[in-house]
């Protein structure tokens, strides 16, 4: 099965609840329309395109960037309105004013168009016939790994260190390449790397904000702490999220099992541990699992359920990181906590078409998924679901 072979085959359109106004206000509202473009930086093409710190341009959630997505953004202009901008595979299009700006408490979910192609006859069955199951029972509600695209190198979550305030390991995280980056990139973090605290060794090949930490570093040397806290704060806040939701991923995992109790999972490996789903339920437990919310764990998290406290608390042993490890802190304007999660997440309006020919892989088929999830869940977590063995 392949996923996303042309950025139309993977179509967001996000559901706001955001309330416009025709009267001008503090914040521009604008539908953002892109195509392969990470969402920071655009954000950033944005910000120097308007002449604006990124802290003026507010999203309620990064989309990925090898799909078609739509999404609400807000722009704070104490110089008027910014005008509409159309580039190459991006389109911004004013929608109206609001007093706050876009936030992810603004995204009431997202509506998917996903065409999975390459698929073998094998493939086409379980689809069709693990979709009833998962419109019915569900889903575990699982962060995916382009949450974890921080910790795509495999030497770490940049957020544990954070917590744990060892600010040199975090930042040589932050610059440790990926076989993701772009050969520019990888470039810099490499000579980063390979000569670090010899700033000015690669000082000549900086750009963007690995540059102006490079320039930073080099006139303070030791000075670890203070060049994090240049790095973007929603960065920052992104890396902090990514590691917490890793710690629920493995919380949803063991709590499953138990869960399940004599139900067989069916288990999946991925490259920061192994995703457990469950087959068809009995009416009952489905309710059950479909009922419960789990802690995405902070430094405030309380376990009422005995059971989850105890899983919880096994996953920070392991972790060597205790809940009150997950304040972060001296840094400025950094705050994350502890949130409920659903364990379970149903699709809503989930329909799949009539097998076709793949024209992009002849001998294979294509089928349109759609359907509708709410905020925070991955509709690429449901599409593992609807492929694994019945």
């Amino acid at each position: 099965m392949k996923v996303k072979a042309l950025p139309s085959d993977f179509i967001v359109h996000e559901e706001s609840s955001l309330v416009l106004r025709r009267e001008r206000s503090e914040y521009a509202v604008f539908r953002l329309s892109k195509t392969s473009w990470d969402t920071f930086d655009l954000l950033d093409l944005l910000a120097r395109t308007w002449g604006l710190t990124r802290q003026d341009i507010s999203v309620g959630g990064m989309k990925d960037r090898h799909g078609s997505t739509e999404q609400l953004i807000s722009v704070r202009s104490p110089h008027g309105t910014p005008r509409p901008l159309s580039q190459k595979n991006f389109s911004l299009d004013f929608q109206g004013w609001s007093s706050t700006p876009v936030t992810a408490r603004d995204v009431v979910g997202n509506r998917f168009e996903i065409t999975v192609r390459d698929l073998t006859e094998r493939e086409t069955n379980l689809i069709v016939g693990n979709a009833p199951v998962a419109a019915r029972d569900g889903f575990p509600n699982y962060f995916d790994e382009q949450r974890f695209g921080s910790a795509r190198h495999g030497a770490g979550f940049m957020g544990k260190e954070i917590f744990l305030g060892h600010r040199e390991k975090a930042l040589r995280l932050y610059f440790t390449p990926s076989k993701h980056d772009d050969q520019k990139t990888r470039r810099l973090k490499k000579c980063i790397i390979d000569n670090w605290g010899h700033w000015d060794r690669c000082s000549a090949m900086g750009f963007g904000e690995y540059g102006r930490l490079l320039a930073y570093l080099s006139e303070n040397r030791l000075g670890y702490h203070q060049a994090l806290e240049k790095i973007d704060r929603r960065f920052l806040v992104f890396v902090l999220n990514a590691y917490q939701s890793f710690l629920f991923n493995e919380v949803l995992g063991r709590w499953l099992a138990l869960e399940a109790g004599d139900v067989p999972l069916l288990s999946l490996r991925y490259a920061f541990g192994e995703y457990r789903f469950f087959p068809s339920l009995p009416p009952a437990m489905a309710q059950r699992l479909r009922a419960a919310q789990l802690p995405v764990p902070g430094y405030d998290t309380l376990c009422d359920d005995p059971a989850v406290r105890t899983i919880l608390e096994s996953v920070l042993v392991e972790e060597g990181i205790t809940l009150s490890d997950l304040r972060v802190r001296n840094m400025h304007r950094i705050h994350v906590g502890g949130v409920p999660r659903a364990a379970v997440v149903v699709p809503e309006d989930l329909s799949v078409s009539t097998p076709e020919p793949d024209e992009l892989s002849p001998g294979k088929r294509k089928m349109l998924l759609r359907f509708f999830l709410a905020r925070g869940s991955y509709a690429t977590i449901l599409l593992k679901r609807l492929t694994l063995p019945q």
